[in-house]
């Protein structure tokens, strides 16, 4: 069931001074009532399988143990896409809970709308009833497109490679498409055709021609909807 919302209170982005780029950004925000304030934060993220698990915390202070929380998330990201979760506990302390997104609901500026209520279980006439927003961002996991290797036929060439993620895995990368490009000595890059990358992270393209050696080879990933794009260093045959 929707709570009916008495207030609305906005977030505040926490950045910590001189933290390195990888360090995800918290997006924060609280509700105080006169039996006890709630914070929930959102770490913003990026995807390391196809579904993620996206870590939130809520922090319950002045709360004595009789007192319940609850919260319910209601999340859209800019442009489509929807995830909803749900927790509750008693009394204060920090509690631990992730919030599931899944690649298809894609990457980019999310805003969580998090009804919340408090009550004391031993006073029916102490229920309280809040919303909070809270933006925070998910981007897609980067990519590292390898060429692994090329066979020169007399007809025909065969060029192989992977195109993992970060975490050297495949769940955001699988079933994108890479492109192989070509570039014999003297002239320019062309585009020989496309294929899938498989479950485990692997390409494979035949070209129906033969090249000499010294040519070069390059393999760009078009991305997916967990995964960045990414090109490949040159593979001289």
């Amino acid at each position: 069931m929707r709570l009916s919302p008495l207030a609305t209170v906005g977030c505040s982005l926490l950045i910590a001074a001189g933290a390195p780029a990888a360090v995800a950004v918290a997006a924060t925000g609280s509700v105080s009532t006169p039996i006890g304030v709630l914070e929930m934060t959102i770490d913003s993220g990026s995807f390391t399988e196809e579904c993620t698990d996206f870590p939130y915390t809520v922090t319950v202070t002045g709360a004595s143990d009789d007192v319940q929380w609850s919260t319910e998330i209601d999340a859209e990201r800019d442009g489509g896409g929807t995830v909803s979760d749900t927790a509750t506990g008693f009394g204060s302390g920090a509690f631990d809970e992730e919030l599931m997104v899944c690649s298809g609901d894609g990457a980019g500026a999310w805003t969580a709308i998090v009804a919340v209520q408090l009550r004391d279980t031993n006073d029916t006439t102490k229920v309280y009833n809040r919303t909070m927003s809270i933006d925070f961002t998910i981007s897609k996991a980067t990519s590292t497109t390898t060429i692994t290797r090329v066979n020169l036929g007399s007809s025909k060439t065969k060029v192989k490679g992977t195109v993992l993620d970060a975490r050297r895995g495949s769940d955001t990368t699988m079933f994108g498409y890479v492109t192989v490009k070509v570039k014999k000595s003297g002239g320019s890059w062309k585009t020989k055709g496309e294929t899938q990358v498989d479950e485990d992270g692997n390409w494979s393209l035949t070209i129906e021609k033969a090249y000499a050696s010294g040519t070069k080879f390059k393999a760009v990933f078009a991305g997916t909807d967990g995964a960045k794009g990414s090109t490949s260093s040159v593979y001289t045959s």
